[in-house]
């Protein structure tokens, strides 16, 4: 007997992978996909924009570890949200999309359908581990688990899966579906292991680089760093994997003077699970220099060949690799690297801006309680948190470096918090990102989420100014006209307050962490947070 149609049964298929939430805004082409969520138990988050639902199962990802979802139309619905799954991609992050696509006959056809595009998995397929066009129902229970395989068994991406509009109405006879059982990554090969073993065990100055594959992997990352008696260095995806105030950690400082002066000296580099890219150099002149052995970890093969030559390459995931490195690793006496550590950071000659700021994050870090999760935009107060915010914990530090975009501090802190209730949640943007998005004030009033939203108005792109006038360009476009935020977010039902002392900032913080609904709290960039009073 049928139990619905195609789309009701890809509900079915989500709730058999344990899939709890969604984001989508619903159209005339998915109607079957909701009449499925219609009977569910999944919760179904309707954000103002596609792009911010797609930043909304991102910042849900990185703090649960599971894959968010979105639920998305053809078209026009697909493409306002690549931008969020092209974050996604470039940080490794697991999104399951799902969207509707015209009808079979006119799919490739050009006939002007509507939310007709010539090929939108094509479109999408460059932005994901793989894009799926759904041509027969029966395929419907294979594809998803060939999904949920790709988030547990390799280096995770989005995958996205359209269905024809008139495939999702046929009817379905299937009566269940049954999440299969999902291998984890494959145990990394013993020789390669042995070799890096070696390596580690023989090393006298060795050095750790953490990146985001190791988010899964804290309670083993920080046990080889003991092991070796080994400084600690994360990218700023891995933030938080060792706690940065573990006295072998050196922080997210990769770009510091004296913290690539330890990488140049040391004689043998373990980068596990990072691509060693040049946006963690974004701060610096030089260039990252590894002189030593370098042994590279990864889940993904083709990382292990890019950009740095292994002395020994190890494939395999992050947390079962450094298991079987401890195995093989006796423990060594002490080289004195807490010391080395605590004089590369009094050595470290912290950017101008970082000094600037550092009252403001200050006053945010007291406020803030060390199980927060901090989603940030593209904002200058944010860049200086990338390096010196102090972070306890992994999948507490969301940044879009990677990809770089703008708008997604707001979503993503909303996943995020959906992800985490009982964990507190705080956004830091700036006036020109959170005016890509701020129409997502309006869903997270909605949902009546407890959220400081830190707003640093610099009244324009002020990153883009500074580095026109770096560069002798005159200032173009960059200083625009600011709204009223406060009145704004008062408007979409928030709380709203904007101040002007360090003492005012962490109160209200403390204040919006336990508030009944959002609040936004605006800083401006005028001195009067990061100029020290005169007695």
């Amino acid at each position: 007997m049928s139990r619905g149609t195609c789309g009701e049964a890809v509900v079915r298929a989500l709730e058999a992978h344990e899939v709890d939430t969604v984001f989508g805004i619903p159209g005339v082409h998915t109607l079957e996909l909701y009449r499925g969520l219609a009977h569910s138990s999944i919760r179904h988050v309707s954000p103002r924009h596609e792009q911010g639902a797609g930043f909304m199962a991102d910042g849900y990802s990185r703090v649960t570890g599971k894959p968010g979802v979105c639920l998305l139309i053809s078209g026009p619905g697909v493409t306002n949200a690549i931008t969020a799954i092209a974050q996604a991609y470039a940080d490794s992050i697991p999104m399951l999309v799902v969207s509707s696509v015209v009808s079979r006959r006119e799919l490739g056809m050009g006939w002007g359908g509507l939310h007709d595009l010539p090929d939108q998995r094509a479109l999408s397929g460059e932005v994901t581990a793989f894009s799926h066009t759904l041509m027969d129902p029966a395929e419907l229970s294979d594809v998803m688990a060939q999904a949920f395989a790709t988030f547990a068994a390799g280096r995770p991406r989005p995958v996205h899966i359209e269905i024809p509009v008139d495939v999702l109405a046929i009817p379905v006879d299937e009566t269940s579906f049954a999440a299969p059982s999902v291998a984890g990554p494959a145990a990394p090969e013993p020789d390669a292991v042995d070799q890096a073993a070696q390596l580690l065990s023989a090393a006298e100055r060795p050095v750790l680089i953490l990146g985001g594959g190791t988010r899964n992997a804290s309670a083993e990352a920080v046990a080889l760093a003991e092991r070796l008696d080994a400084p600690v260095v994360t990218t700023v995806a891995g933030k938080g994997v060792v706690p940065e105030s573990h006295p072998l950690s050196l922080g997210t400082t990769i770009p510091l003077d004296s913290t690539l002066d330890m990488i140049a000296d040391a004689d043998v580099v373990a980068a596990v699970g990072t691509e060693l890219s040049d946006v963690e150099m974004f701060y610096s002149s030089r260039s990252l220099e590894i002189r030593g052995a370098l042994i590279r970890l990864d889940v993904d093969p083709e990382q292990l060949a890019r950009r740095f030559a292994p002395t020994c390459e190890v494939l395999g995931d992050a947390k079962e690799t450094i298991r079987s490195l401890l195995d093989r690793i006796g423990v060594r006496g002490s080289r004195g690297s807490p010391e080395r550590v605590a004089a590369a950071l009094r050595k470290a000659r912290w950017t101008d801006d970082v000094e600037r700021h550092r009252p403001v994050l200050e006053a945010i870090d007291r406020a803030l309680p060390d199980d927060a999760v901090v989603a940030t935009d593209s904002t200058q107060l944010a860049y200086s948190a990338h390096l010196a915010f102090p972070v306890s914990r992994p999948r507490s530090w969301i940044a879009p470096i990677g990809y770089g975009t703008l708008g997604c501090g707001l979503p993503d802190a909303i996943g995020a918090k959906l992800g985490a209730p009982d964990r507190p949640v705080a956004c830091i943007t700036g006036d020109g990102g959170f005016l890509f998005t701020i129409e997502e004030l309006a869903t997270a009033a909605e949902l009546r989420v407890s959220l400081p939203i830190l707003l640093w108005n610099t009244e324009g792109y002020a990153e883009i100014e500074d580095s026109m006038r770096g560069a002798g360009v005159a200032p173009v476009g960059v200083e625009l006209s600011i709204p009223d935020f406060v009145a704004i977010a008062r408007g979409f039902g928030c709380h709203a307050l904007h101040v002007a002392g360090l003492e005012e900032l962490s109160g209200a913080i403390e204040t919006a962490l336990y508030a009944d609904r959002p609040t936004l709290i605006e800083m401006r960039d005028d001195g009067s947070l990061t100029t020290p009073r005169q007695a």
